[in-house]
């Protein structure tokens, strides 16, 4: 009872299957960011500070995928 309200009538049956979506399975890449965010801040930074890193970060990686 709890599954079919929870789940076939919330959730559309179509988006259960990842066979054609195989990257969306695991947050690997997402767990990796984390564990260098957290490496990069070992200590709670400021708010300004927190932006600078990110938008480094951020041009870091645009930079990465233009090299591509």
């Amino acid at each position: 009872k709890y599954f079919n309200k929870t789940y076939l009538y919330k959730y559309d049956i179509q988006y259960w299957n990842y066979y054609n979506d195989i990257n969306h399975i695991t947050n690997n890449t997402l767990e990796s960011f984390n564990n260098y965010l957290k490496k990069l801040f070992y200590k709670k930074p400021s708010l300004y500070e927190l932006i600078y890193h990110l938008k480094r970060e951020e041009s870091l990686s645009y930079n990465n995928y233009k090299r591509k």
